[in-house]
Parts: C-alpha cells; structure tokens; sequence
C-alpha cells in the first residue's frame, strides 16, 4: 500500500529557466519486472556542491501539486547526478544495476498528465520552484511505456516544460544484464557528455544565491 500523500493546492510559477539543479531523467514506465519500478535522476549542472535536504518533489494530481518526496540527508556533487528511486538495486522487482543515492517507496509517476516539480523546499511556505518536468497534458513528452524506455533531458538549460528538451533514451546503461530497458541511470548520456566537456559548467561563475533571486517565486 502507497504511503498516504497529502494534496496541496498552489499558484506555482513556471521557471524561466532551470535552476542549479535539474531533473535529468524518469522512468515513468517502471521495467519488465514491474510497473513500479521508477525512479527519478537529478543532474547537478552548478559548480559547488549542493545540499538536497529538505528540498521536494511533487507531482500533478488533478488540478493540485501532490507532495511526492521530501529529500533528507542529501548532498550532489558539482557535475554529478543523484538517482531516486522507488526500489533499492538488489529488490526482487528492480532492474537496476547501481545503487540509486535515495530510495523511498513514495516513488510513483503516472503515464497520463506527468508533471514532476522539484522545490528547494516546502512549496507552501515560500520555497523556490527549481525545475519541473513535462507539462502535465495527456502522454509525457517522451519515453515508451511498452518498450519500457525513460524519458532523457536533452538540454540542461532548457526549460523542463517544453517538449524539445525531452527525447526517448536510446542508450543502456546501469540496468541489469537481462534488462531490456533503456536510459541511462546513474550517468548522463554520452552525447550530452560530449557536450558537456566543452563547457565546464552551465552556471559557471554564478552563485547559487543570486541565481534564487532571479528565479520567479
């Protein structure tokens, strides 16, 4: 049985742009071995580390913001990813290879009207909206539910609600020998690898503190 999840209804603005930290993959299709299997993969494009604890993950529930995850004891490195995932690698129903950083069952994507929010905080007391993800209208913007493929960020300074910052993975890394699944989780693509390398960082020399207060809030 699901944990219980309280609804909260907000006036969330949209991000011009993502913050330090930005959604990098899903896997709103759970694998072969069970639809649950889902996780969530953050990328740390900044050039300091940065403390996860206490920010939050929420995702649409009808016309409200559902409180999916509240982070604790969670730090990313700069240029590093951290993987949150519904099951632990060694669980009977998960086809992961690697050891995700944070496993909580509250792991839970739909595959109609996906919209996952991350916060640096608590949403109902001020906190600041750092990244979202797709846009919460009809099938996400990619991945494939019956091939079982995650849905990649293609760009790390694009906007998460816009559908050309999204593709369908095509490479496999960090499952399972037998898996048949595809993404990357645990590590960025090879192709924005490439990219990445001619271009330290994404934030460069801005600090985490001005950058919050540009964003809208």
């Amino acid at each position: 049985m699901r944990p219980f999840i309280a609804l909260i209804a907000l006036t969330v603005p949209l991000a011009a742009q993502p913050g330090p930290v930005v959604i990098s993959e899903l896997m709103w299709s759970g694998s072969s071995a069970s639809s649950a299997d889902e996780w969530i993969e953050l990328y740390n494009r900044s050039d300091s580390t940065i403390d996860l604890s206490g920010w939050t993950i929420t995702r649409q529930d009808g016309d409200d913001d559902s409180v999916m995850l509240v982070l604790k004891n969670a730090t990313i490195a700069s240029g590093q990813t951290f993987l949150i995932a519904n099951y632990s690698a060694d669980h009977e129903k998960s086809q992961l290879a690697i050891q995700p950083q944070y496993v909580d069952p509250a792991i839970s994507l739909p595959n109609t009207k996906l919209l996952v929010r991350l916060y640096d905080g608590d949403p109902q007391t001020g906190a600041t909206l750092i990244d979202l993800a797709d846009d919460g209208r009809g099938v996400p913007f990619a991945g494939d539910a019956v091939l079982k493929h995650a849905m990649v960020r293609t760009a790390f300074d694009q906007r998460g609600d816009l559908r050309e910052s999204w593709t369908t993975a095509s490479e496999q890394s960090g499952w399972d020998t037998a898996a048949d699944a595809r993404g990357t989780p645990g590590s960025i693509p090879t192709y924005l690898l490439s990219e990445q390398s001619s271009r330290s960082t994404l934030i460069e020399s801005t600090t985490w503190a001005v950058l919050k207060t540009n964003l809208p809030h």
